[in-house]
């Protein structure tokens, strides 16, 4: 079985399809001869059902011939209920016919109405031996076979005698296992009057479902305009999915129960139901949440996964579970015995879930009175219509003793729409009092704006400055080629970079990265670069480390820190610092492979005389070293993905073996295209050495 509904749907399709038609007469006893006898008294009072039917599984077109003995077949109803499908031997298509007496001869060649109460399958009706009507194409297997359920009245004329035998031919390959009757059911009723009924009844029915449909769609798309030009009111999409829900719900519940006509139809709509109902409680109770709540309860998520557990007992079969095989039982309408199966487990669900979410939003919406939160009132009047609008009619009906016909139409509408036009009133309240809210936010901003631009402006010149501090062109040695670039931020950043060149040809520079945006980076910045000029040529690269921690640490500046490698370079022998920055990376060129260099050390400016590690590597010619700060592997994409150390290494290895402007020119459009329009959030810093 592909699904299983709770099969409540169902029996609720067939008790409308009973009360859409003419209330079934008490009727006269069907006699012990098995002959069903009409008068016309009887079908003037509500109709006659046509029920104790001889049954035979199979396939005979000679089972159609008034004149055919059916004695020996046994009598059945015609619903082929479930319950009793193996006691009729069901193999998908069988026979029923019975011989009906028509002594009133009022009734000979009198029109007469046959109304299909109900059917799953497919039939052909003969009458006297004749084929008088096909509903569907009647198939010997399921291929062959095209369910349909004819809901108008049929004509059907008894011609001037007595005796006659109504035969059908019925298969039904097609239905679902939650079905739980697989045949059909007739009437013979008044003509005129029956049809009259039905077209009245569609008329009505599809009046409803336009303007139901039409009020429903309306307030969907308004408040659904409103989230989307104000996504952060989110009790407008809520709201919004709550109302299409109930509209759709309304809307497929009348065309199941009045207008379907094949299995397949009703099936469908019982899972748009499912899903509509689900939504229509779901978002209720979340869009009470998002209005009354600063932030979705706790027990938001018990709704959520209640109502994702609950649509799956409606959906799928549980059967290997004893807990969910399905029970049988029967009701009662209008004289007949309807069989129906449920499923507990599915059914328990439902009936526990609805009701508690119906006590917790009708618990929110109370405690939201008591605490007097502005426009609860609303809510707790438009709740209370569909109670207090009955008693008003109850009311004004014996008050002016009124003995005409409601509109079922206006009532149902007034009743059902009155809590969402209380909720839509609200929000739209709400709406106007934000909109005012806006306009004075509005008018501080413009002040702020003011304030912004003046801050913007020393931000630029701050980072002008910054920018200015650094080396404007690469030390020049003989057998070392060196490039450096840095692309700040948008702000202030605190990258650095920098130089020092003796006279014996030994360079030393300085890669460093300050914590933080903004001015006091750049006071950090501008104290490190005055440190690293003024140290001393002789001095190794841990001393020179240790005073300028030292000197961060006594501008006191609280919680900034510097980041810094220092690399020294003389003849051929590179030597590497660290401080906390990202691991330098060298192309060796003789085994074309890249190495990371991890070095572990305390950022500058915090505890003093803290541990930094320091190596030394002999280079060959065309090895390159590439240093950087973090902000080309930390560099985030529109999904925010960092680009990351290891692609970073492999985005060097694709071009380590070229020039250092190369290099540099390569890592950036790269980091350009991987950012895909993402705004640059930090400084990059790229400094390459490249050994001739």
């Amino acid at each position: 079985m592909k699904h299983r509904l709770v099969l409540i749907s169902h029996l609720i399709l067939v008790v409308f399809g009973f009360i859409a038609s003419t209330p079934a007469q008490d009727g006269e006893p069907v006699p012990v001869t098995g002959i069903r006898v009409l008068t016309l008294d009887a079908i003037e009072k509500g109709g006659a059902l046509l029920e104790t039917w001889k049954y035979h599984p199979g396939d005979n077109p000679e089972w159609a011939s008034p004149t055919f003995d059916d004695t020996a077949w046994k009598s059945a109803s015609t619903l082929l209920s479930r319950k009793e499908l193996s006691e009729k031997e069901w193999q998908g298509i069988g026979w029923f016919r019975l011989r009906v007496s028509v002594p009133d001869e009022r009734l000979w060649h009198t029109p007469l109405a046959l109304h299909v109460l109900f059917q799953a399958g497919a039939s052909e009706i003969y009458l006297d031996g004749e084929l008088i009507y096909k509903f569907g194409t009647v198939g010997t297997r399921k291929e062959e076979e095209k369910p349909y359920w004819e809901r108008n009245p049929q004509v059907i004329s008894f011609s001037g005698k007595t005796d006659h035998v109504i035969a059908v031919r019925y298969s039904n390959f097609s239905s679902a296992e939650s079905m739980p009757t697989l045949g059909f059911r007739l009437r013979l009723t008044e003509l005129n009057p029956n049809i009259k009924r039905r077209i009245t009844l569609v008329r009505e029915v599809t009046t409803f479902q336009m303007v139901w449909t039409a009020i429903s769609v309306f307030m969907m798309l308004q408040h659904l305009l409103l989230f989307i030009f104000y996504p952060r009111a989110r009790e407008n999409l809520y709201f919004a999915i709550s109302t299409g829900s109930i509209g759709a719900f309304v809307f497929l519940l009348f065309q199941l129960v009045f207008l379907t006509t094949n299995p397949t139809q009703i099936l469908f709509l019982l899972q748009l139901l499912a899903c509509a109902y689900v939504l229509m409680f779901l978002t209720g109770i979340l869009f009470l949440y998002t209005l009354f709540y600063p932030k979705l309860p706790k027990l938001a998520w018990f709704f959520r996964m209640g109502w994702v557990i609950t649509i799956c007992l409606l959906f799928f079969s549980f059967d290997t579970v004893p807990m969910f095989q399905a029970i049988t039982g029967e009701i009662e309408v209008s004289g007949t015995q309807i069989q129906f199966m449920l499923t507990p487990a599915g059914a328990l669900f439902l009936l526990l879930l609805t009701a508690l979410t119906f006590f917790e939003m009708a618990r929110v919406i109370v405690v939201a009175i008591f605490k007097k939160k502005d426009g609860a009132w609303i809510f707790g009047l438009g709740s209370l219509m569909p109670i207090i609008l009955p008693f008003m009619f109850a009311f004004w009906v014996s008050y002016t003793r009124y003995d005409g016909n409601i509109n079922w139409q206006f009532s149902t509408l007034a009743i059902t729409l009155a809590p969402l036009f209380s909720m839509s009133v609200y929000l739209a309240r709400d709406f106007s009092r934000t909109h005012r809210k806006l306009e004075t936010e509005a008018l501080e901003r413009q002040f702020l704006e003011v304030e912004n631009t003046r801050k913007t402006e020393e931000l630029e010149e701050a980072r002008k400055l910054q920018v200015s501090m650094l080396p404007q062109t690469a030390p020049q040695l003989p057998n070392l080629d060196v490039a450096f670039e840095m692309r700040p931020a948008t702000e202030v950043g605190g990258d650095y970079y920098d130089y020092n060149l003796t006279e014996d040809d030994q360079l030393t520079i300085a890669v460093g990265d300050a914590t933080g945006h903004g001015m006091n980076a750049g006071l950090v910045v501008s104290a490190v670069k005055s440190l690293f000029k003024t140290s001393a040529p002789d001095a190794n690269n841990l001393e020179t480390l240790e005073r300028i921690s030292q000197g961060i640490r006594s501008m006191n500046l609280k919680r900034l820190y510097m980041a810094m490698t220092l690399v020294t370079f003389n003849h051929n022998m590179l030597k590497l610092t660290g401080a906390g920055m990202p691991p330098p990376l060298i192309y060796r060129a003789e085994e074309n492979l890249v190495e990371e260099i991890l070095l572990e050390g305390m950022p500058l400016g915090g505890f003093i005389g803290a541990e930094r590690q320091e190596a030394s590597y002999q280079l060959q010619s065309g090895d390159t070293v590439l240093l950087m700060s973090d902000g080309l592997p930390e560099m985030l994409n529109p999904e925010n993905e960092m680009l990351d150390y290891p692609k970073t290494k492999e985005l060097f290895e694709e071009v380590a073996d070229q020039s250092p402007e190369a290099i540099i020119d390569h890592l950036f459009k790269a980091s350009t295209s991987w950012a895909d329009g993402e705004p640059q959030a930090d400084d990059v810093t790229l400094v390459v050495m490249k050994v001739k």
